[in-house]
């Protein structure tokens, strides 16, 4: 670190050189993510306890156990940008234990159906916890653990910082950003994988998990469509923002709604989750709740793991495609709806 370009140069041994693009995936990929996580989640600290209940983790001093992860992150990612020798492979190295440490805390949030945000990057990006997360970041473990290896041979071969192999090897940082942005993009459409699913179930038709009002009635939301009446089925999760305020959308258009179809706020409730739908207000007219016993309606209509999400179930029992995920489409969706019988 620091040296000479002279210098540099003269160190870069075919062997070494050979090392130089892992080295620089370090600055490319590790070094920019971890910074820009923990930067994220400081920013939105506030959201800690949410982030530790979407994890399924204790949340006693949230705020700070939040915090000194993304302290942690933060110097992770300084030290693999600018860092060589031991200082290097130690940061690598706890790279590594990081996100195998986050992998089998998402893998356990997933048995225990949590399908939240996980507040990875803060209020910057949505990844809900899925299995397509675990996958993601199993990959990057892997990743990560290749990096370190070559970390410690760059560092016993006296390759330099990734810093200042940016600036010397220029055709190298030009290929290794290209492969790096490529591989980043894989990892995050493969964790947003589990956002919906691409096809509802086929069987939906004779396979049809009914709901449970919240005046203790069941409903069939399929034979209540073929009735005549469709169903705007708004599937969300407690403690979520994005999904209250997708439900206010409903509210305020439910008298519109209601002259033609069934507008309905339903919550997974079940092993691993609430029992209860969290309780709804509004100054007006306010949109029923439902519950989906176990999550099985979500299932069967392949809806994924992201919240919130809005299905329209059609007058011939069968889901409309696209389903409308996160709040603009959803609010789309509604005003479409409404637009049409004006």
């Amino acid at each position: 670190m620091g040296l000479p370009r002279g210098d540099i140069l003269g160190i870069m041994t075919p062997s070494t050189s050979a090392l130089a693009p892992v080295i620089l995936a370090l600055v490319c990929i590790a070094a920019p993510a971890l910074v820009t996580s923990g930067i994220a989640k400081l920013v939105a600290l506030d959201d800690a306890p949410r982030t530790l209940s979407a994890l399924r983790l204790p949340q006693r001093a949230a705020r700070a156990s939040v915090a000194a992860v993304s302290v942690v992150e933060i110097v992770l990612g300084v030290a693999l940008a600018l860092g060589d020798g031991f200082v290097r492979v130690a940061a690598a190295g706890a790279a590594v234990v990081l996100l195998a440490a986050f992998t089998v805390v998402v893998t356990r949030a997933v048995e225990r159906g949590s399908a939240e945000d996980c507040g990875c990057f803060g209020r910057w990006a949505d990844t809900p916890v899925s299995a397509a997360l675990v996958r993601r970041n199993g990959v990057f473990t892997l990743g990560a653990l290749v990096m370190a290896g070559a970390a410690s041979a760059a560092s016993a071969a006296g390759v330099p910082s990734a810093l200042a192999l940016l600036v010397v090897a220029p055709v190298a940082s030009a290929l290794t950003l290209g492969a790096s942005a490529a591989l980043v993009v894989a990892g995050f459409v493969a964790a947003r994988a589990g956002r919906r699913g691409g096809l509802p179930s086929p069987d939906i038709l004779n396979h049809r998990p009914p709901l449970l009002r919240e005046d203790g009635l069941v409903i069939d939301v399929v034979t209540e469509a073929v009735r005549g009446r469709a169903q705007l089925l708004l599937f969300t999760q407690p403690l979520c923002g994005k999904c209250e305020r997708a439900a206010a959308v409903l509210d305020r258009h439910h008298d519109a709604l209601a002259g033609f179809m069934d507008a309905r706020i339903v919550y997974a409730v079940g092993p691993g989750l609430d029992w209860n739908a969290p309780a709804r207000q509004a100054d007006g007219p306010r949109t029923g709740a439902a519950l989906d016993l176990g999550g099985a309606l979500a299932q069967a209509l392949d809806i994924g793991s992201q919240r919130p999400v809005a299905v329209l179930i059609a007058t011939n029992g069968h889901p409309v495609l696209p389903y409308a995920v996160g709040e603009e489409e959803i609010e789309g969706l509604v005003g479409a709806l409404v637009g049409s019988r004006a």
